[in-house]
């Protein structure tokens, strides 16, 4: 699986994202540094299955589409459970984020 991006991590933390040699958007970047502020923020370093927890669809994932994907998830669950520490606008860039990085595993995983 190829990667259309590179990124810099220090710290355990992503500082900087290039998609397709360009920066990512500053939504892009706001949102992740919100995201990685969250306790459920896992950044993932290896490819995995993703599964749509309605559909049943499975999509291949490189790591950072994983960890963007497991991070709406669990974003989504505690927000439907009443969690409100994180708003709604770090789920929308997340997401977006997502789009952009792999455009049909957003609309098979989220949307």
């Amino acid at each position: 699986m190829t990667t259309p991006y590179t990124v810099a991590i220090e710290d355990g933390k992503i500082t900087a994202l290039f998609i397709k040699g360009k920066p990512a958007k500053a939504g892009f970047m706001r949102g992740l540094r919100k995201a990685q502020t969250a306790p459920y923020f896992d950044l993932i370093d290896t490819p995995c299955i993703a599964q749509n927890p309605f559909s049943g669809v499975r999509v291949e994932l490189n790591p950072l589409e994983a960890t963007v994907y497991n991070f709406c998830m669990n974003w989504y669950r505690r927000y439907s459970n009443g969690d409100m520490s994180l708003p709604i606008q770090t789920y929308d860039d997340m997401k977006y984020l997502l789009l952009e990085l792999n455009t049909q595993a957003y609309y098979d995983l989220i949307d």
